[in-house]
């Protein structure tokens, strides 16, 4: 049987991790999208060895698991970043870096491999005649690209970016491998320290849902809203 009175206060525990780890996702999910952007316009415009480059990279990205790359970070991005400090005689000890940052940045590496096919195919969706009808308008590629191309390719990419989301809600999890605490984590030390484990465990799904259910509901929102504009 449920205790529901360990459930309320299991949700008040958890509760307070909420705040941080939608801050995590949400910076995750930017980053992702910035470098899956990048990312996509190499592969669009064909930069010569950056883009074999870049296949390869989404090639390891896509075969290596979200666990083994975050232990990948965990114990080589301090050297890495000592490397650059050293090479530029910064003052900045890596090795005092925070769980948190290798998490993002492991995270976001990978997401940004799958967000740069999104973001690719939402521009390829875009029918080529609409952009010489914008250069026959006297617009700039720039101007073409800003108000012709991105809001039809948003559009498109929007329900992928809103799953995309809730893909990196669930990713933040695997954090609590290298000691960051999100929803699952709290979950974890929760139950750990009262032994009511069912109970955390369906309060930190409850909080996944709602956030889920929001996330998907904005989305909705906001595609209509775009479709309507374009």
């Amino acid at each position: 049987m449920l205790n529901f009175e360990i459930l309320v206060e299991n949700f008040f525990g958890i509760l307070n991790v909420v705040p941080q780890t939608v801050a995590l996702a949400v910076t995750i999910f930017i980053l992702s999208i910035l470098v899956g952007t990048v990312m996509a316009l190499i592969q669009e415009y064909n930069v010569p060895v950056i883009k074999q480059i870049v296949m390869l990279f989404k090639l390891f990205m896509r075969g290596t698991p979200l666990i083994v790359f975050i232990f990948i970070m965990y114990y080589s991005l301090p050297g890495i970043v000592s490397f650059f400090t050293n090479l530029l005689n910064l003052d900045y000890n890596p090795h005092n870096m925070s769980p948190v940052v290798i998490l993002i940045v492991a995270v976001s590496l990978t997401v940004s491999s799958f967000q740069a096919e999104t973001i690719r195919a939402s521009f390829l969706s875009v029918s080529y005649g609409q952009i010489e009808a914008a250069r026959s308008l006297g617009y700039t590629p720039f101007q073409a690209f800003l108000r012709i191309i991105t809001p039809q390719a948003l559009v498109e990419a929007l329900p992928e970016f809103g799953n995309a989301f809730l893909v990196v809600m669930k990713a933040i999890s695997l954090g609590f491998m290298i000691t960051v605490v999100d929803i699952f984590a709290e979950a974890r030390l929760i139950a750990a320290s009262n032994s009511y484990y069912v109970e955390a465990f369906i309060v930190a799904a409850l909080m996944y849902w709602g956030i889920a259910y929001i996330v998907v509901t904005l989305t909705n929102k906001y595609e209509s809203s775009l479709a309507r504009r374009t």
